[in-house]
This record gives structure tokens, C-alpha cells and sequence, in this order.
């Protein structure tokens, strides 16, 4: 049998181009791509820059609390109160004296030199830490268990000499208080060239009889990176304190109560004077202190958001930008902990007049922030101490990380209402809270705006001997 090929092939067609619909799939699958990889770029750029600002605010920390210690720093004969006005040799509200020694009394300070420098001015309004706001907690509300003192604290410059009765300049406490390693630097106007570092240039004859050094001198630094530094006072250990006056009837080395934590009663003070303290007489002869946590506050782009001159009584929405969010004290609704390095909640209330004022001034919080949470230890019965049971007997201050915030939300619980006051819940992490000698829940916490890391570590404070233990 024959077979003949068959003269109409079976198989499809060649294909000779692409249809447009492929076309157009083709470019949009690219073009996703290509979006995609863009997005990656400030991404990657954020994540970078959050890295670099956390390695450096880490290193910052430390040599910040170095940098306080070598200009002595820690030392309470170096710490000046604008506005007090003490005679010489007489004890300040900074100090107390101790036969020899001479150290300050069992309450917290902040350490603040460039908060009075410049044309910040030295206003003694300036002295109280943080100032109250009645967006916030005015100083009536921030009232707890202390016969009408205020959760506040003294605000202090450092003079410019041992024994000297002037405080630091701006540019003094510029050169103790701020970062010069972020240097500075120009791009030039033609996109392919370097960026290049500016100098501080000292044009020849500039000083009249100073250095016959000119030009380009010294680099510059943007000058981002700036601290603060505050000293709470650590727990009451008997036998490191140099001196305990035996004319005190109410210190009994053998008495058990003695040997507590924060047992000894802080200095309250009253602000009500020029700057001075309000002693109440016999707190004179209350034991000191020299173990205290310093917590070094690194704060980014602060200078600008400093106010300038006296710290009005009352701050509300009228006020300028700087009084309302540089620093702001809110209560405490709530408190879970965790406990450890861990994380926990808080929910902070403010007195704030409106939805507006809480969600962008009083409770204005974003993951990374610091918030200080506080309260103050009141005495409890049966103390030998004649003062009432109500005298405080210490404060505790300690700083946490914000790793996650809820929205603001007013009295009803709504996240849209108006009717205050508002609270908003904030997820932290940080240390154990304290519970010593019946240390409860925090009362009250603390938001300083441009706070980038907080670095703790327990110090001694200098006395004015080199022998002294």
C-alpha cells in the first residue's frame, strides 16, 4: 500500500510579533518591580539613619557622663542656682553641711547649663524642672502626698569657677553639654562633586592682641546632639554617708527605721522665694546623701526649642510653641509592668481643653520617645521623725522607652470625642519599677521633647576634700 504525504500541515502556525495586551503586561510587571525596588530606597535610608542615630546617641551617653565627671561636674560646690543669693559660707538650698563635708540633701536635681544660657536668661521661673502647663498638669495637680509640694525638682547650672557666683555662659555650657563629633558639611551647587567640611575661619587681625592665629582654625559641628542630666538620689545606705550629726535626736544609728531605703526625709522645697528653699527648720540636720543614678538625657535639635527668658505661672494654648511642648509633666491613670527589660503599658491623662491639645501638644508621643515615669514615697506611720506621716521620704525617677502608642481618647472612651480629660495608652519598655518600702504605681510622668536615648549609671558625687570617704 502507498502512503503520500499530506500537503496541508497540522501544526499551528508561526508566530510572527507579540499582541499588545502582552506588551502591556510585560511594562507593568516591570514597572511594579522597578516601584518596588524605589520604595526600598527611603526605607533603607530611614533604617539607616535610625541605626547611626542609636550607635551614636549609645556613645554619646557615655562620654557625656565622662565629659561631666573630668570638669567636675558631680561635684555640689561647682552646682549654682541662679537667684539664690545665700551669703558666703552659708549653706545653699543645694547643700547641706556635714562637720567637713558639705553634701546636698536627699532630693533630685537636673543639671542644666544651657537651659540659662544666652538669651534663655536666668529667670529664677527657670529654676523648677519640668514647669508645669495647664494643658498639662498645672503645679496644683502635680500636688501628691508632700504637704502641698510639687513633684519637682531643682534646675541647676554649674558656675564658672570653684566657688564663683557666675554661672555658665551659652557657649560655655556649649562647650561641656554638646556634641561637637557630627560634623558639618556643604554640598556644592554641582551634584558631582564631594561635599566638603566647613571650618570656623578667624580672618587676620580679627583679635587685637590675640594669637597671631587666622584661617581656617577649627572644623564646625552641626551641634544636633546635646544632654542633660539628672540625679535622683539612690537608696538610703548608712554606713557611706561621711558624717551623721550626733546633735540630731532624730537619727539613731541602732534604729531599724534608719536602716531602710529612702528612709531619711528629701529637702522640700517651696519655690515661693528668690530661688531659696524652704528648709522647715530641722531638715538641716536630716542625713545626705552622695550615692545617687545619674540618667544622661541625649536630646537631638533641643537649642531651638529651649524658651527664652522667665517661665510665665500659666501656660495654655495661647502660649508659644516652645513653652507648651519643650517639657510637660501628665498624670498617670494606669500602670501593668511587666517587670525585667521587658515591655509594659502606661496610660497617661492630661488636662488638656481639647482633642487637638492632647493628640499634638500634651500627650504628642511616637515609638522611640522617652517618657520619665515618677512618684513620690510618702512616710508611713510610726516613724520617729516629728514631721507627720505625710512628709515624703523620697523620690523615684526612671526612664523608659516608647515602643508602641495607642490613639488619644477622651472620658467616654472614644478615639473621636471631645470630652475630656483625655488619656491615651503608651507600650514601654525599660527596668523593673522600683517597690521599696511601699513604693507603689508611678503618679506622674515626665515627656521632655527631643529626648533620643536616655544612658544610666550610678554615681558618687565629689566632696570638697580628696580625703573625705
Amino acid at each position: 500500500m502507498l502512503a503520500f504525504k499530506h500537503t496541508n500541515s497540522m501544526h499551528a502556525p508561526v508566530r510572527r510579533g507579540i499582541t499588545l495586551i502582552e506588551v502591556m503586561m510585560s511594562t507593568m510587571v516591570v514597572s511594579l518591580g522597578i516601584l518596588g525596588l524605589a520604595s526600598l530606597i527611603p526605607l533603607g535610608t530611614h533604617l539607616t539613619n535610625r541605626g547611626t542615630e542609636a550607635d551614636r546617641v549609645a556613645i554619646v551617653g557615655e562620654r557625656a557622663l565622662h565629659e561631666l565627671i573630668i570638669r567636675g561636674g558631680l561635684n555640689p560646690s561647682r552646682w549654682f542656682i541662679p537667684g539664690d543669693n545665700d551669703p558666703t559660707g552659708t549653706p545653699g538650698p543645694n547643700e547641706i553641711s556635714l562637720s567637713s563635708a558639705r553634701l546636698p540633701v536627699r532630693q533630685p536635681y537636673m543639671i542644666d547649663p544651657m537651659f540659662f544660657g544666652g538669651t534663655y536668661g536666668t529667670d529664677v521661673s527657670r529654676t523648677k524642672f519640668p514647669y508645669s502647663t495647664t494643658l498639662a498638669l498645672g503645679s496644683g495637680n502635680t500636688f501628691y502626698e508632700t504637704n502641698n509640694k510639687s513633684m519637682q525638682m531643682w534646675r541647676i547650672s554649674l558656675n564658672t569657677t570653684p566657688g564663683s557666683s557666675v554661672a555658665m555662659s551659652l557657649p560655655q555650657a556649649k562647650l561641656g553639654f554638646q556634641s561637637d563629633d557630627d560634623l558639618a558639611a556643604e554640598r556644592p551647587s554641582d551634584g558631582e562633586l564631594p561635599a566638603f567640611q566647613t571650618f570656623f575661619n578667624r580672618p587676620a587681625g580679627a583679635v587685637a592682641g590675640g594669637p597671631n592665629v587666622y584661617g581656617d582654625i577649627k572644623r564646625q559641628a552641626k551641634g544636633d546632639y546635646a544632654w542633660m542630666v539628672m540625679l535622683v538620689p539612690e537608696a538610703y545606705d548608712q554606713s557611706r554617708v561621711s558624717y551623721l550629726p550626733a546633735a540630731n535626736p532624730n537619727v539613731s544609728p541602732n534604729s531599724p527605721n534608719e536602716s531602710d531605703p529612702m528612709q531619711p526625709p528629701i529637702n522640700t522645697e517651696d519655690f515661693s522665694g528668690l530661688g531659696r528653699a524652704n528648709l522647715l527648720g530641722a531638715t538641716l540636720n536630716d542625713v545626705a546623701t552622695d550615692e545617687y543614678t545619674a540618667h544622661v538625657l541625649v536630646t537631638k535639635k533641643r537649642a531651638g526649642g529651649i524658651p527664652q527668658g522667665a517661665i510665665p505661672a500659666t501656660i495654655n494654648a495661647a502660649s508659644s510653641k516652645e513653652l507648651k511642648t519643650s517639657e510637660r509633666i501628665v498624670e498617670v491613670a494606669s500602670f501593668i509592668g511587666s517587670g525585667g527589660y521587658s515591655t509594659g503599658e502606661v496610660q497617661l491623662q492630661c488636662a488638656a481643653t481639647s482633642r487637638e491639645d492632647a493628640e499634638d501638644i500634651t500627650l504628642k508621643l511616637a515609638n522611640g520617645d522617652w517618657i520619665c515615669l515618677a512618684r513620690r514615697l510618702p512616710r508611713t506611720a510610726g516613724m520617729m521623725y516629728p514631721r507627720g506621716n505625710n512628709f515624703p521620704r523620697g523620690d523615684i525617677y526612671q526612664w523608659y522607652r516608647v515602643v508602641m502608642v495607642d490613639e488619644v481618647i477622651d472620658s467616654t472612651g472614644s478615639a473621636t470625642g471631645t470630652v475630656g480629660p483625655f488619656t491615651r495608652r503608651v507600650t514601654i519598655s525599660g527596668p523593673d519599677w522600683a517597690s521599696l518600702g511601699g513604693a507603689l504605681d508611678p503618679t506622674h510622668a515626665i515627656i521632655v521633647d527631643g529626648v533620643v536615648g536616655v544612658y544610666t549609671k550610678r554615681v558618687r558625687l565629689e566632696s570638697q576634700s580628696p580625703w573625705s570617704p
